[in-house]
């Protein structure tokens, strides 16, 4: 088993060369955007590390066809994709839930 230079051990560390084939691009509003980058590009930076995928946003202005939703793309393994994708989705739901009380 491979360790993280932190010491801390797992299946994330396993295979050092992840798959970066894979990519997935999905539309987040342009007004949830701050919610999966956070302050400072926190919240982005952690998905990443969580889920071992690389997210990639698009710049304003540049959204998915026919839509005011911007351009997400997420790479990786297949694994890390659905990971990275759960953990946006689960930011903006959050925030929408807030909202609504």
């Amino acid at each position: 088993m491979n360790y993280a230079p932190n010491g801390a051990g797992g299946a994330k560390f396993q295979n050092q060369k992840e798959d970066y084939s894979n990519s997935v691009t999905i539309g987040v509003a342009d007004g949830h955007i701050g919610l999966v980058l956070g302050r400072g590009g926190r919240n982005i930076s952690e998905i990443s590390q969580v889920s071992g995928a690389r997210i990639k946003i698009s710049d304003r202005g540049d959204f998915m066809s026919g839509t005011t939703d911007r351009k997400v793309t997420i790479t990786g393994s297949q694994r890390a994709i659905r990971q990275a994708e759960s953990m946006i989705m689960q930011k903006v739901a959050n925030a929408s839930e807030r909202m609504m009380d």
